[in-house]
């Protein structure tokens, strides 16, 4: 990348490009720019009252939404390349109650030349994959992030100003992956589906989450669930707090190329409603998790009024329906195994069953110092819930 340029108003003649406001008042001038939104600093109109030319734009962007520019390298490197005082930009300050830091939320850093760098809506995370090594800003692993920047130059620097850009390319962190789920709601005019965005829990080490013996089944339902024009039906269940949700939130971000279709237990009696099944005859090849099932997966032989859902979950799962669809089934539930409608279980048509419980002692207090809890708090073999909540009294349900 080439050297800085240093230049002037005087130097450059700007009055010849085709922004140039030479002769115009500051009043005016200020006036050119655009309307400040509330909070945001004005940047456009600070260039142009900086250099009377109404500037170049250039968008810095990343590949992938989950890839954000880490601001503390970029700053460091203007700083030790360009030589450019960091301590004269415009930057507004926002609290952060977890880390109780004042960070930067927006800068202008204007390099003197006819280039100003602005930095917009900065943020902290710790949910980051630091494939590039880079610091950190504050404890527990927080990092300055920032999804937009645009840099405002005079004409002149526009290759220098790519060049630059191309530089921060590099100064990157990644957030934690991150799938689109479509739950299903209703309303007056029947079923639809609305997109909730999940984030990808940080599991490093799925043994260490749910014990060796379960690496097995995960890659048994893993490999059917990526199987094409498959059907099937997973059952999860176990003690509340054993991590059903959480190994959920990982298993749907390793799916590729499947609809994800969440039912809430709000909306899992619906699964009888003759309504229901033709609704899901629009998404061929997906994927039906249906969170807390009990009510509705209960062998038919011990209720007065046999659930027409488990016949629905029945065609979907195996029969004609599901030869046609290849809709596989993801189901949760709390109640004891014997409870659940026996067909549910067949072969053929279960791809796995799997029960969490409590890690042992020993799986407990590994998980609990590589959280950084320390072992002195578990001296019994705790559920993930449990040792992911041990400094919150108030909240058991986070996993």
């Amino acid at each position: 990348m080439k050297d800085k340029v240093n230049t002037t108003s005087e130097q450059n003649g700007y009055s010849s490009c085709a922004g140039a406001c030479s002769n115009t008042s500051t009043e005016t001038l200020v006036s050119v720019g655009p309307k400040n939104h509330f909070g945001e600093i004005p940047a456009i109109r600070l260039f142009l009252n900086k250099y009377h030319t109404y500037p170049c734009t250039l968008d810095c962007d990343t590949d992938d939404d989950d890839i954000h520019f880490h601001a503390t390298t970029i700053l460091n490197y203007i700083r030790d390349e360009l030589k450019h005082d960091i301590n004269e930009d415009c930057i507004k300050r926002k609290y952060h109650r977890r880390t109780k830091q004042k960070y930067v939320e927006s800068r202008v850093s204007d390099l003197g030349n006819g280039i100003m760098i602005n930095f917009i809506g900065s943020s902290l995370d710790s949910d980051i994959h630091n494939k590039n090594n880079l610091k950190a800003d504050y404890h527990d692993n927080y990092f300055l992030i920032v999804s937009e920047i645009k840099i405002y130059y005079l004409p002149e620097h526009d290759s220098f100003v790519q060049d630059l850009s191309d530089h921060f390319s590099q100064m990157i962190v990644y957030s934690s992956k991150s799938c689109t789920l479509q739950m299903v709601c209703r309303n007056q005019c029947g079923y639809y589906l609305d997109g909730i965005r999940i984030k990808k829990p940080c599991i490093t080490d799925l043994a260490l989450h749910y014990g060796n013996n379960f690496l097995a089944t995960h890659e048994k339902i893993l490999t059917n669930l990526n199987k094409k024009e498959s059907k099937g039906i997973v059952l999860l269940h176990g003690i509340p707090g054993s991590g059903k949700t959480h190994y959920i939130r990982y298993l749907i971000q390793e799916v590729q190329d499947k609809t994800l279709i969440y039912v809430s237990p709000e909306m899992a009696k619906e699964i009888s409603s003759p309504e229901f099944l033709p609704f899901l005859m629009r998404y061929e090849d997906a994927i039906l998790i249906i969170e807390d099932a009990e009510n509705i997966i209960q062998d038919r032989n011990e209720s007065l009024i046999p659930s027409q859902a488990v016949a629905n979950l029945l065609n979907l799962s195996d029969g004609l329906l599901g030869d046609a669809m290849h809709q596989q089934i993801i189901a949760t539930f709390n109640c004891d195994l014997t409870k659940i409608d026996p067909a549910l279980l067949r072969k053929g048509r279960l791809i796995a069953n799997y029960e969490f419980n409590k890690l042992d002692l020993e799986s407990s207090k590994i998980l609990s110092d590589k959280l950084g809890f320390g072992t002195e708090g578990v001296t019994e073999p705790m559920s993930l819930a449990e040792i992911f909540n041990q400094g919150d009294k108030d909240n058991k349900s986070i996993v």
